[in-house]
């Protein structure tokens, strides 16, 4: 008998966090897409430079998060939405090519960094039987004398 895993997915939560909720993910996700062996290079044939110019950009967005953390420029906070913006795009095309080969191969999602929800099946359950009542009366309604 085989048991069938449930298909994980990524959550694209990171499109709505703030700059540094943002940036947590953005660092855990960077850091688990680069030289990871768990994720074979024939994952990225179909876009090869999608990768390398997300760790360039990602690499970017760390300096100016940084800047603009510590002195509060407003061209380097502009500068950072901009680039969250791009990442995002980045990320969310990357999250769909990873969800594409695990299907092959279920250790990509769980190694890429990306926060993961598992696919719940729905079980068609019968319905369960009515109690029936003694005189047709509703639980908890008082009768009136």
């Amino acid at each position: 008998m085989m048991v069938r895993a449930l298909q994980s997915r990524i959550l694209r939560n990171y499109r709505f966090k703030t700059p540094s909720q943002f940036y947590t993910i953005l660092l855990r996700v960077w850091k688990c897409l680069t030289d990871n062996p768990l994720i074979p290079v024939s994952v990225w044939a179909a876009n090869p430079e999608l990768l390398p110019l997300f760790l360039a950009l990602a690499a970017k967005y760390h300096e100016v998060y940084q800047r603009a953390a510590s002195y509060a420029s407003k061209l380097d906070i502009a500068e950072r939405e901009v680039i969250q913006a791009q990442l995002i795009a980045y990320m969310d095309e990357i999250a769909s090519v990873l969800e594409a080969a695990a299907v092959r191969n279920p250790e990509v999602l769980i190694t890429s960094g990306f926060d993961l929800a598992k696919e719940r099946r729905s079980i068609a359950r019968g319905s369960a039987p009515q109690a029936s009542s003694e005189d047709g009366k509703v639980p908890g309604e008082q009768t009136q004398s």
